[in-house]
Order: structure tokens, then C-alpha cells, then sequence
């Protein structure tokens, strides 16, 4: 199964950097010329399906995206980015100081702990990286072969760290496409597209 991972466009709280996880924050204008931009690049892929986040800003990617390729866009809560509970709204130049244990727990890659750890009444890297996984797991024995997934920044780090052992971060409208082998259940040939 080939899967195209899609980073949702820009939101105005991307712009000022701040949290955004579970809060239901719209595309800006940049975000949906980002959209727009990713769907046209896209056009020389072949995509059977679309999954989305049921956030608005992955949702409004996606229906952009789908009109763009005429085929029908499964909106699931499984794509959703990492729930930051308290940290969400909070800009990240000030959540080393509101959470300083978890905020180097959770960007020191050596230490075990911080897939076990979250920002409090948060998820934790370990869930997001389970609720992924089994909704790629699930989706394989659909027999799709061509998806294309719009979701969120820290889901798709976790899952290239987790899943493909490297340290890549998408911008805002990139895609990588990705080989999921259905036989082995390994993910293989991760590639950015743009």
C-alpha cells in the first residue's frame, strides 16, 4: 500500500507559534494557497482514497484536495494531531518555562521516559504513535493501495521517528509518500515529495 502523508496547510496560530493539538483551529488564507498548491502537485499521483483528521484545518486540506481528485474524503478522529491538553494555546516560546520537566522530556530522543510522559490531561508520544499505527494497520486490510492521509505536524514526527527511525519534519502542505508493506506490516522507501 502507498501512502501519501499530507501536513495539513498553515493556521494563524502556526504563525504564532503556538499549540494547537485537539483546538479546532481554521486554515488562514496561506494555509488553503497551501492546499490548493498541494493538491495540484498531487495531480501526477494517483489517489484512490482520502482519510483526514476531523480538524478543521485538515478537513478544509482535504476537501480542497478531494475536489481536485474527485474521490470521496473518510474524516476519522484516529488522524487527529497529539492532544497537549494544558499546553495547547500556550506559544512554544513559553512552554519550556510553564512545563519544563515535560518539555525536555519530551525533545531529549535518549530518554525512554518521554514516550510515557504528557503534557498534563494530554496524550502521550506512545499513544499518538499506537493510534496511528493501528488505524494504518486497519486501513491495509481494506486493500486499498493508494491513500492519501491529511493530518498533523507532531503525528507525523512521531510516526517518522517511531515507525521510520529518522528525524525529517514536514512543513505546512508537504507530502511524503511512504510504502507500507502489508506482509511485514514495516513501513519502507519514505520519500518527500515536496
Amino acid at each position: 500500500m502507498i501512502l501519501y502523508l499530507l501536513r495539513h496547510g498553515k493556521t494563524d496560530w502556526d504563525t504564532s507559534n503556538r499549540i494547537q493539538g485537539w483546538r479546532d483551529i481554521p486554515l488562514s488564507p496561506s494555509g488553503i494557497t497551501q492546499a490548493h498548491l498541494a493538491a495540484e502537485n498531487l495531480k501526477s499521483h494517483f489517489i484512490e482514497t482520502i482519510y483526514a483528521s476531523d480538524l478543521k484545518r485538515a478537513k478544509k486540506t482535504a476537501d480542497i484536495i478531494s475536489a481536485s481528485f474527485d474521490v470521496p474524503v473518510h474524516y476519522t478522529k484516529r488522524l487527529r494531531e497529539m492532544n497537549f491538553g494544558k499546553a495547547e494555546g500556550v506559544k512554544f516560546t513559553d512552554l519550556e518555562a510553564k512545563f519544563s520537566y515535560i518539555y525536555h522530556a519530551f525533545n531529549d530522543v535518549k530518554n525512554p521516559e518521554r514516550y510515557a510522559i504528557s503534557y498534563p490531561e494530554g496524550e502521550t508520544i506512545g499513544e499518538v504513535q499506537q493510534r496511528f499505527v493501528k488505524f494504518i494497520h486497519r486501513l491495509s486490510e481494506d486493500g486499498r493501495e493508494n491513500v492519501l492521509l491529511v493530518t498533523h505536524e507532531m503525528l507525523l514526527r512521531i510516526f517518522i521517528e517511531t515507525c521510520l527511525k529518522k528525524n525529517i519534519s514536514l512543513k505546512a502542505g508537504s507530502v511524503m509518500r511512504v510504502v507500507y508493506d502489508v506482509q511485514s506490516k514495516k513501513f519502507r522507501q519514505p520519500k518527500i515529495l515536496f
